[in-house]
Parts: structure tokens; sequence; C-alpha cells
């Protein structure tokens, strides 16, 4: 992937058994970011007959020019960084359902894995933007919640208690981003924690990933 045009540095997260999470790239400003991404699709499913949704690849630009051409074999290799169980692997969406249960009520679904186990939660909520929003925010929260609960049993861990703060949908850079607050308790200690995730896919979609980018790493810290 190196030496497609643009890419200045890749790194590759696997999980256990090889299957590629994500792909993170460092690129010029000389090739647009989605042109990029489709290079790189079609790159992997071209050498190696690996099909990788798009999603999985996220791209930041350089303004910087590039460095000078190196030869072949002079280049580093890529960084493929593997998810190992405990400490370094991570909570991950898997899907969410919605359904109308009556007049302008939801029910939301969330579904999320750990350690090759899926745990869902749900919530309840009125079927307006805002209100949805944070519907589909405390189901990912109470799939974490189930999470936490299955990595204290047995043991003298403190409890931990998650909370939502509130959802907001903000305008930067040509793009809409949701940004997710979230209120943590642990033991003795209290964290405002914050997530953010642009809305490239669903609106639903990029509040459970900012909610799982501002609980995840705490949440695994501590336990």
């Amino acid at each position: 992937m190196s030496s497609l045009p643009g890419i200045l540095s890749v790194r590759i997260v696997a999980r256990p058994g090889g299957e590629i999470e994500e792909i993170h790239l460092l690129t010029t400003t000389e090739v647009a970011a989605k042109q990029t991404v489709r290079n790189v699709e079609s790159a992997l499913k071209a050498r190696f007959h690996l099909e990788v949704d798009h999603r999985k690849i996220s791209v930041a630009q350089s303004s910087d020019p590039p460095p000078p051409k190196e030869e072949p074999e002079a280049r580093k290799p890529v960084l493929i960084e593997k998810i190992t169980p405990g400490l370094g692997a991570r909570i991950l969406f898997r899907r969410h359902k919605v359904e109308m249960e009556r007049a302008r009520t939801v029910r939301v679904a969330v579904s999320l894995e750990w350690e090759g186990t899926e745990y869902v939660g749900d919530a309840v909520g009125t079927d307006l933007t805002r209100s949805r929003f944070e519907t589909v925010a405390r189901a990912t929260i109470s799939a974490t919640g189930k999470i936490v609960s299955m990595l204290r049993e047995g043991t003298s861990k403190p409890e931990v208690t998650l909370t939502l703060d509130g959802v907001r949908v903000v305008e930067a850079f040509d793009r809409s981003y949701v940004l997710v607050g979230v209120n943590a308790i642990c033991d003795r200690e209290i964290a405002h924690l914050a997530g953010a995730s642009a809305v490239d896919d669903t609106s639903d979609r990029a509040v459970i990933l900012a909610t799982l980018q501002a609980t995840d790493r705490w949440v695994r810290g501590r336990l």
C-alpha cells in the first residue's frame, strides 16, 4: 500500500487470526481521501484477494511535501498491530436495530463484541432527532455495561457506572460530526468522557462509534 500514489505511511490493526480491523493511512493532498480509500480497496482485492469494508479505512492528510522517493528495497515495512485478548482487546460495534414500538416511540438495540462474545443493550425513546440520538447512545452504554458486569463477575474490581451526559451534532470542515458526552463513576473517581465520530454512513452509526470512543479505553483501563 505504501507504493500507492500519495500514501506516506500505513498502520494496520488486525485481530487474532489475521482479520483486518482497521487501516490508518497518512497521505499527501495530491489524491483525494475518497479516491485513496478506493485505491486501497482495489489493491487489497487484486493482490491479496481481501475484501475490506471502506469504513475500516481512515485517511489523514498532510499538507507537508512528500519525502524523496526511496528505492523499493529501502521501503519501510507496513506496521501491523495485532489485537490480542486482554488489555489490548477492544469493544467492537457489530450491528444495531431500530423498531417502532408505537406512535413516535422507538426501541434501539445495539450489539457489541468483546473477545468473540456479543452483548446487546437496548433503550426506548421518542422518535425525534435529538431524542433518537440519545436513545441510540443509551443503548450503546447499556451494552457496554453488560460487558463491564461480565468482567467484574467473581472479582473485587470496583463497580463502574456509565450515564449519558448528552449528544450533539456539529458542522465543521464541511462535514457533520457527532459528539457524545458520558459521565463515568468508578469507586470515588468521577470522569467526564467525550467521543466524536464523523457522519460517514448513518447518524445512528456515528452516535454508536462516538459513544464507544468515549467509553472503551476508559472502561478497559479500569477493568
